[in-house]
């Protein structure tokens, strides 16, 4: 299991490809339409190199005791395109659209992680606090383990009021990049960002 867990601090967190903002269906004739009180992202997440900075992740920061060695991490994250018949992907990096900073920390259960992010998307930044879970360990395949996470969001702007991030994650003994090792899979992520509204 310790394997494990190395593997979801070379990939985990948080998150992918694709950026989709869901649009209102009309109602019924004559009624107005509803207004949107959410917008809802799909994107997917690459694990870029980084210099970690001097005391950014830390306790006061992210609410709890960080990994000794490689506990902050750097992740860019891509538009993708879909088939509208169906909804398959057929490109998984398309336009980078947002970045997110994170830090990583121990819990009491071997296979969870405590998650912290920064994330910057288009002109909105907002925070978020959450976890990592592995699910599994060398499956599909050797060398490969699905992980899933969950950010709860804050610290957004105007009339944002709150928003969840869930990822769909797969990582594997390549640290860095988009390829897995063994290949043939997708890393890091692929996240849901769904960002909420009041009237």
């Amino acid at each position: 299991m310790r394997r494990c867990i190395a593997f979801i601090g070379a990939a985990s967190a948080a998150i992918v490809a694709a950026l989709c903002v869901w649009p209102v269906l009309p109602g019924p004739a004559g009624a107005e339409p509803a207004e949107a009180l959410e917008e809802i992202y799909i994107l997917r997440s690459i694990r870029e190199p980084h210099t970690p900075a001097d005391n950014w992740c830390s306790s006061t920061r992210s609410g709890f005791e960080p990994f000794k060695t490689d506990a902050e991490r750097f992740y860019s994250f891509w538009s993708l395109r879909v088939r509208p018949d169906n909804g398959q992907v057929i490109q998984m990096k398309d336009t980078r659209v947002a970045e997110l900073r994170a830090c990583f920390g121990d819990t009491s259960e071997r296979a969870r992680q405590n998650f912290y992010a920064e994330v910057q998307l288009g002109a909105i930044s907002f925070r978020g606090r959450g976890e990592c879970l592995a699910l599994n360990i060398n499956f599909p395949a050797p060398g490969l383990f699905p992980v899933r996470c969950q950010l709860v969001l804050s610290g957004l702007p105007a009339p944002y009021v709150g928003g969840l991030l869930t990822t769909n994650t797969m990582t594997s003994q390549a640290a860095f990049g988009g390829d897995t090792k063994p290949p043939g899979y997708t890393q890091a992520s692929i996240a849901t960002i769904r960002l909420w509204k009041t009237r």
